[in-house]
């Protein structure tokens, strides 16, 4: 399981990287058709886009898109650049059987950001869709019917095929995590947070990031049930488990894992994991809150290894084990602070750390 789901991401990875590297070589024949651009500016713009698509194609494939906000200018790249292009053909038919270009990036949002940049991007698609075949009547090159018979079946391929792909994926992800599901707080118990951590190492494989583990306990927790009772003392859990999962939004999960205990994983480069992490205790504190509660978090940041994409069980449970040290450590200086346990201490288990107060 774990070796197919590692290759379906170095596929798709592929997949993107050939489908990026064809836009380019679809530009560049473009330029020798007698339905291409028209005219030296726009031949002179289909060039240049097709030479610089060359520079992000190539950083893809060479694994250095790892940055969010890269992968996030990338997607902007290839809608924006396919556009473009596709506004230089002089025909308008052609034109509109260029914009199914538009499901390659439409797979690249589905698998490599979140569902609201798609929404984005099937918006964007659309609008242009909807453009080409107005600016198609206008020009007077088809019937209406024609038209609406031709728009119909590329909004098929171009919006319906990643939207499905999406609403089906996270069906079936749904379906396959109820019963790990935390029943007080909705998010993952230890059962879901083994499923999900499967798959959030592949894609910080597939990305080329670190993995953090961090372990979250509620401070002096016992003492906020026995002073206001169970009911307050679950509502405190809710409160906190939302504001955690609120802080990871899009670079990991939280999974409740104990009565007052959460287990949180994040994917990124170092600096913005260690960012992340240290903001933890920041992330749940409300002065306005009663009663007003802190946490104490251990963390352990694995770096990204080449030679060892698939998912280590073992690795990854000693990972959890560390943070749970740290955790403890930052507990016993007064809590409210994040442990921070350096690479070394991963494997070692060594008592120094890094402790951040919140």
């Amino acid at each position: 399981m774990n070796a197919g789901r590692g290759t379906i991401w170095r596929l798709v990875y592929l997949t993107i990287g050939l489908c990026s590297l064809n836009f380019t070589i679809v530009a560049f024949l473009f330029l020798f058709s007698a339905e291409g651009p028209d005219g030296t500016f726009a031949r002179t713009w289909v060039a240049g886009m097709a030479t610089v698509n060359l520079i992000p194609t190539i950083l893809w494939c060479a694994g250095r898109m790892k940055r969010t906000i890269a992968l996030k200018l990338y997607g902007l790249w290839a809608d924006l650049a396919t556009a473009s292009v596709i506004m230089t053909v002089t025909n308008r038919d052609v034109a509109l059987l260029g914009a199914v270009l538009f499901v390659t990036t439409g797979a690249y949002f589905t698998y490599f950001l979140d569902y609201r940049w798609l929404a984005f991007h099937l918006a964007f698609a659309t609008t242009f869709v909807i453009a080409l075949t107005v600016l198609g009547l206008l020009d007077g090159d088809h019937s209406a019917m024609s038209a609406i018979a031709r728009t119909d079946v590329i909004l098929c391929v171009v919006i319906s095929i990643p939207a499905t792909i999406q609403f089906t994926w996270r069906q079936l992800l749904l379906r396959a995590t109820g019963s790990k599901v935390d029943a007080l707080t909705g998010l993952l118990n230890r059962r879901g947070m083994w499923e999900v951590s499967e798959q959030v190492w592949s894609r910080a494989s597939a990305n080329r990031v670190d993995v953090a583990v961090a372990v979250v306990d509620i401070d002096k927790f016992k003492a906020i049930n026995d002073t206001y009772g169970h009911g307050v003392g679950d509502a405190v859990i809710i409160r906190t488990g939302t504001r955690l999962q609120e802080h990871v939004d899009g670079f990991g999960y939280v999974a409740r894992t104990g009565g007052e205990e959460f287990t949180v994983v994040l994917i990124g480069i170092p600096e913005r994991l260690r960012k992340q992490a240290n903001s933890l205790p920041e992330s749940v504190v409300d002065p306005s809150d009663s009663p007003l509660v802190t946490i104490s978090v251990g963390v352990v940041i694995l770096p990204f290894n080449s030679s060892q994409e698939e998912f280590d069980h073992n690795e990854f449970s000693m990972a959890v084990a560390v943070a749970d040290r740290m955790m403890y450590g930052a507990k016993s200086l007064g809590g409210n602070a994040t442990n921070i346990a350096p690479s070394s201490q991963a494997d070692h288990g060594e008592s120094r750390s890094d402790v951040v107060r919140g």
